[in-house]
């Protein structure tokens, strides 16, 4: 593990991928900023978050690598960081899930008048999560919305919708690696400002899944929940990522020859 300054800060690198070392508060402050500052470029500004499974699906994929230490922002996401970052003495400063940070994204929305587009999820998802985050933040604007299931020819379409919508906040759900490289193969043609791969957030603010216990998310154990919720989807990540990622990150870290 080696780390960096990337805009001021701190970052360590995990089995090669970027995770920027940001407390909630340093990271809606860059988030913030990118809102407010003048575009040099005109490209919108990816925001990813990270976990075992990311590192490992781009420990496959060379793209999604690239997109992720190129990101505007690397945001810690899961017990496995946490885990490996204590194993290495280079603990992770804290846990940013997007399930628990992104409503704090749009609550600094909200009173900073930005607005937001969603994609991603069915329709009926969408339409729940739209519902709810208007209940909850009555005085956000949402731009404009559109469901994830589109094919390669609507692609021109959305991208023309999204920035008709002149939404300053895009929030992608499609699933990694669709979501990154999605917003990222098309950084040069989205005006919005800044762009956030969410996963399944939006599966979450609908109510489609329930979140854990208030007790097990503090103690970090919401990836055990999800597990025994969604056993088909989630068996592999608990089962043979994790336990295989620990060693790794370790003979990384001591190794004279280093993976990362």
């Amino acid at each position: 593990m080696r780390t960096k300054m990337y805009k001021g800060v701190e970052s360590s690198y995990f089995l090669g991928v970027r995770i920027d070392k940001h407390t909630s508060d340093t990271a809606l402050a860059n988030i913030q900023n990118i809102l407010d500052e003048k575009p040099e470029t005109g490209n919108i500004a990816p925001v990813y978050f990270v976990n075992v499974h990311s590192i490992f699906l781009a420990l496959q994929h060379h793209s999604l690598m690239e997109q992720l230490n190129y990101s505007a922002l690397t945001l810690a996401d899961g017990s496995g960081l946490h885990w490996a970052g204590k194993l290495l003495g280079e603990p992770v400063v804290e846990n940013l899930n997007g399930t628990d940070f992104t409503p704090k994204v749009l609550k600094l929305a909200e009173t900073s008048g930005k607005s937001v587009y969603l994609l991603g999820a069915r329709e009926s998802v969408l339409n729940r999560t739209i519902s709810n985050i208007e209940q909850q933040f009555p005085s956000l604007k949402i731009a404009g919305f559109h469901h994830g299931y589109f094919n390669t020819e609507d692609e021109a379409g959305i991208i023309k919708d999204i920035n008709r919508s002149k939404a300053d906040i895009l929030l992608v759900g499609m699933g990694s690696p669709i979501q990154e490289d999605w917003i990222w193969r098309n950084k040069e043609k989205l005006k919005a400002r800044i762009g956030f791969a969410v996963g399944g957030l939006f599966d979450f603010l609908s109510g489609e899944f329930p979140r854990a216990p208030l007790w097990m998310r503090r103690s970090g154990l919401e990836w055990l929940y999800r597990f025994f919720n969604d056993p088909s989807s989630k068996w592999k990540r608990i089962f043979v990522e994790i336990p295989i990622f620990l060693p790794l990150i370790i003979l990384a870290h001591f190794l004279p020859k280093r993976i990362s």
